[in-house]
Order: C-alpha cells, then structure tokens, then sequence
C-alpha cells in the first residue's frame, strides 16, 4: 500500500512539467510547496517506522518463516528505493522545476465611443508661418506693407518701427522674428488680429468633433521567479493595439500629449502588435535579516492606488499614488518595512527620466540628464482593517522642454540634444525643476470602498527666453515665473454581492498650472488625473460566475463614462503658459496642440485574467 502511495506521488510531480506545457497546470505558490513538503515529511516518517518495525522483528531470536523474511526484506529494498526516488524528484521540483515560477497574465478588449469639442483658437504654426513670410521681406518690402497699419499703431511703436527698418536690412532672420514678436506684444488684441489677417493668417474654427467607436487588444503576460531564497525577479510583457491599426494615430489627434509615444508610455499606448517590455525588475528582501529590501530595473510604477478599485484588481498593483505618477521608468529602490504602531513601508526612490549621452560633442547642445528623485511612505498598510495611506513626494530635476520621442504624426525619432536635422523648432533646452508632493487614504466603511487623494505641484523655472519664441516650464515665452498647481480625487465603489458587480463613482480635479507625471494613464485620449478643469466618471463591473481554474483566474466587464471639461490649454503638458479657454481669440495665446474642452467618452470592456 505505502508502495503504491509513493509511487502515485512520484509519478505526479514526474508529470507536473508535461501538464504545464498542456496548459493543465496551475504553478504552485511558495504556500503550496510548504504544505507539500509537510505533508510528505510526515509521510516520509511513516515509512521510516514501519522499516524500524521490520528491523526490530528481524533482530528477535525467533523462527521466522524463510518466506516471510524474503518477503520482508523486498518490502524494505523496494521502500527504500521509492524513498530515494520521492526525494530525488522533490528536490529536482523545488530547485529546477517549475514549483519556483509562477506565470499569470491577462486578456482585454475594449470598445470606446467618443466626442468632443474644439474651440476657435490661434494656430502658434500659422502664426509663426506668418512672422517667416514677414522677416523674410526686405526693409522696402516692409514699409509698403506695414504703411496701411502704421495709423493704429501708438505713437512710440510708429517710432520703434521707423527705427526697426533701417536696420532691417542688416538683421538675421532670427533677430527680424524677434523684433517682430515684440512689436506684437505692444499691439492691442485687435492691432495684432487685423495685422495677422494681412499677412494671411486666421483663427482656427471651433469643431465638434467624435469617434463612434474605436476598439482595441491588450494582452499582458506576467512572470514571477526565485532567483535564491530572498531574490525574486518579476517582469510584465504588453502588446496593445487599436483593431484595424498598427499605429497610435486615431487616439493622438487632437490631443497633443497624447501625439507622443515615448519611454514613459510606449508599452501603455495603443499602438502596434509588438510584445514590449513594461516592467522588468529584481527584489532582494531580508537584506542582513533585517526588513529592508532594494530594487532595481523598469519599475512597478503604474496604476497606482487607489486605480486598484476601478480595475477591478485584488490588490494595489503599484507603488507610487496615481494623481502624482503614472509613469513607466527605468529605476532604483531602496526600502524599509514596520509592523509598529501598524504595518507600514517607507522607501527612497530614484529613476533616470532622460540619459543625455556623452557631453560636449561637437555639434550638439550640451545636455545634463534628467533624473528623478522622492521618498514614498506607507504610512499605514494594514489589509485585516482595509486602511491604506501613502505620502510621496519627489522631484524632477533638471528638466528638458521635451525628452526623446517619436511623434505620430511624423516617423521620426526626435531627441533634445540634436535638433539639427529638424531645424531650431525643435530646438531642446532646459527649463527648470519639478516639485511634487500627493497623498492618498484609502479605507472601507460597510463595505464600500472609499477613497481621498490630494497633490500640490511647485515648477521652478530656469529658462527666459529674450527673443520672445520659445516657452519656458508652465510660462509664456518671456516669461519668468514659478508656480504652484493643486489637484484633487475623490471616489468610491459600492458592492452589489447579490448580483455580482460594483458601482463606482469618482470626480478630480486640477488647477490652471496643476502638473503631474501620468503619459502612461489607462486613460484613452487624456490622463484624467492630469486635467486642468473637472473629470467626472461612474463606472459598472458586473464579476462573471464561473469556477476559476487557477488562483488568477477571473473574467469581467466593466462599463463606464467619463465626462471631461477642460479649463485650461495644455493638461498633461508642462511647456507654455496655460491658457483658460476663453481667452483663445487673442493671437498672444497661439496654441501649439488643437485644444478641447469638452470631452465625454463611453468605455466597455471584456477582461480575462489567467
């Protein structure tokens, strides 16, 4: 009997390889490998009792039938055989096997239907098209221009210009569009508007504008492995495409943060069928025996607290609070663990937002890089209770007007340090440092699941730009400000147990120079959490009954709407002078990127996790 019951047991974990490979498998926990091993343990000294019994009956003197003995001692032989065997293929599972790997990942289609609404604005493109055409006129060619116009002009400007074109002649390109720029600025909104329309410029016509529907894949493909005993490493493996597309174009225009796939976003946007790499990263916990570990490699730092309950996940997924950072980057962390007055972490982070290569090279710019620093604290992390609260705060040093990235619009890889082969429009520079400080609580009150989060930002700008064209961070070009952005989200998600779904409900907030690090939100068009104006949302999960076959398994929809409406220009963007959208007829505030304003967007979903 023990034989056979042995022989069962080896064979299975003989057979556990092959059934993974037939996808039958679900790959044991670090919990299932310990109940394992005791129950065998105890099984083992079973065994080893009834050999001790055979021993002793063997050592008494008395007549035992020859019979009896043979057969005893193949008891005892083919025992310990198996034992060998049981033991050999236990410690081949647990060291090479797949016991120490633990594979999951998730499937989901959405369907997005869409509007939204444009207002009448300023084109900065043909604005500058029109400052070329008029520094490319010779001083004659100027004055018959600007003679019809010279009336409406103030009498100090009439003086100014009558200066300006005897020396115009004489003056680069770059000093006529500066000379230019200034006299718009002393011009009145109506000076500048009738003066632009001469030269063949005009403001853009408002537009409402939609996208019926719009599907899209997202595959991801998660792995966990035990290095050694205390080095884990962890890795996510994404394709996300729009069907019908092997681009992000439908989901970039008009929205002009969204037009960049860059290192931040490049796996969170929609783009082409490519399996990218969105996080890959090693943790070595009990550093010293002590409850320290440090981590390195592209961060968990995506879908933060509190998006766990909207994405129906079973726990936080992330670190960093997701009104400061949504934002998939290449890193360090080191951190610490306490059970004291309650369960809590802090950790000290730290990530590289842009390597500018080799200084000094000739011909390009001289560029530092830009590194991220901040300190995210737990302060209290405690399941049994369902609270939750974190406090982060960072900075964002030494910060460049844009990092390398590739437009949608146009298949080109652009990097700040060598804009020479685009021209001095996409000329890279430095603009100063971000300051961020957001916190969250999470709790549950009878059930549902609430939540409050609040973030202030501080931008220090170190850039001025005298000719009038280039902006600096969160200021029109001359300017010299720094500014404080403010931002709030609330929310919360009621459970419906009887009929297996959640109703949730969230509403956010963000001032005129409110400034975050979310490009990676799972927000199709434009981060929420982002937005200067007002996003409501309200959304269903409706959780599908059926028996899951692995601890991951589970299958939902989720159905939601958000509305959007946008206060001022440039949400998500951290170049400019943000703009209230009223003020848009006037040529002084020319927009770079198509402005919205009123946005309202229907999400459904079919999510499969395995």
């Amino acid at each position: 009997m023990i034989k056979k019951m042995f022989g069962i047991v080896a064979a299975l974990l003989i057979a556990f390889p092959a059934m993974a490979l037939a996808g039958g498998y679900q790959a044991p926990t670090a919990e299932d490998l310990l109940r394992r091993i005791d129950q065998l343990t105890r099984e083992l000294n079973q065994v080893k009792q009834e050999l001790e019994q055979v021993k002793q009956q063997k050592a008494v003197p008395v007549a035992v039938p020859s019979d009896e003995l043979k057969a005893l001692k193949a008891k005892q032989a083919e025992t310990e055989e198996t034992l060998e065997e049981v033991t050999d293929t236990l410690d081949e599972f647990v060291t090479n096997g797949i016991g120490r790997l633990d594979l999951s990942g998730d499937f989901r289609f959405r369907l997005d239907s869409t509007r939204a609404s444009m207002p009448s604005f300023w084109s900065g493109s043909d604005i500058m098209t029109a400052m070329s055409k008029m520094s490319g006129w010779d001083a004659a060619t100027l004055g018959r221009n600007l003679q019809p116009m010279m009336p409406m002009f103030p009498a100090p400007l009439q003086q100014q210009m009558g200066q300006l074109m005897g020396m115009w002649d004489n003056m680069s390109v770059q000093q006529r569009t500066a000379a230019i720029s200034g006299m718009m600025d002393g011009l009145t909104k109506e000076q500048r508007i009738a003066m632009l329309k001469s030269l063949g410029a005009s403001k853009k016509k408002s537009a409402d504008i939609d996208n019926d529907l719009l599907y899209t894949n997202r595959l991801r493909l998660n792995l966990k492995a035990r290095a050694t005993e205390n080095v884990t490493f962890k890795s996510r493996l994404t394709m996300y495409k729009i069907w019908g597309m092997e681009s992000a174009h439908a989901t970039a225009v008009p929205f002009g943060m969204n037009g960049f796939i860059w290192d931040p976003n490049i796996s969170r946007r929609p783009n082409d069928n490519t399996l990218r790499v969105e996080m890959a990263y090693v943790n070595w916990t009990n550093i010293a025996d002590l409850p320290i570990w440090f981590s390195i490699g592209r961060r968990p730092t995506v879908d933060g607290p509190p998006m766990q309950l909207k994405y129906n996940y079973d726990k936080r997924y992330a670190t960093p609070v997701a009104l400061g950072v949504d934002w998939t980057f290449d890193g360090l962390t080191l951190g610490y663990m306490y059970e004291n007055p309650w369960p809590g972490k802090i950790r000290i982070c730290y990530g590289r937002g842009y390597e500018s290569g080799f200084k000094d090279i000739p011909g390009n710019d001289k560029f530092d890089d830009v590194d991220l620093y901040g300190i995210s604290w737990d302060v209290i992390n405690d399941s049994d209770s369902h609270q939750f609260a974190n406090i982060q705060i960072f900075k964002a040093a030494d910060v460049t007007n844009y990092m390398e990235f590739r437009p949608v619009e146009f298949p080109a890889l652009f990097d700040p340090k060598d804009h020479t082969e685009y021209g001095d429009m996409y000329r890279g520079y430095h603009v100063g440092d971000i300051y961020h400080l957001s916190g969250v609580y999470m709790n549950r009150f009878r059930g549902i699941d609430y939540f409050v989060s609040a973030g202030v930002s501080r931008t220090d700008n170190n850039f001025v730009d005298k000719t009038g064209l280039y902006p600096g961070l969160l200021n029109a070009p001359g300017e010299d400000e720094n500014h404080w952005g403010l931002a709030a989200y609330v929310g919360l998600r009621i459970p419906f147990d009887s009929i297996n779904s959640k109703l949730g409900l969230e509403y956010n907030y963000g001032n005129k120079y409110w400034i975050n690090f979310t490009p990676a939100a799972d927000d199709l068009y434009l981060s929420k959490l982002a937005t200067r104006g007002h996003v409501a949302e309200v959304y269903w999960i409706w959780d599908i009954p059926d028996t899951p076959l692995s601890k991951y398994g589970k299958a939902f929809i989720r159905a939601g709407y958000q509305y959007y409406w946008i206060d001022y220009t440039g949400s998500g963007g951290w170049m400019g002078k943000p703009v209230d959208m009223d003020d848009l007829d006037d040529p002084l505030n020319a927009q770079q990127f198509d402005p919205v304003d009123r946005m309202d967007n229907f999400y459904l979903t079919f999510e499969v996790y395995f």
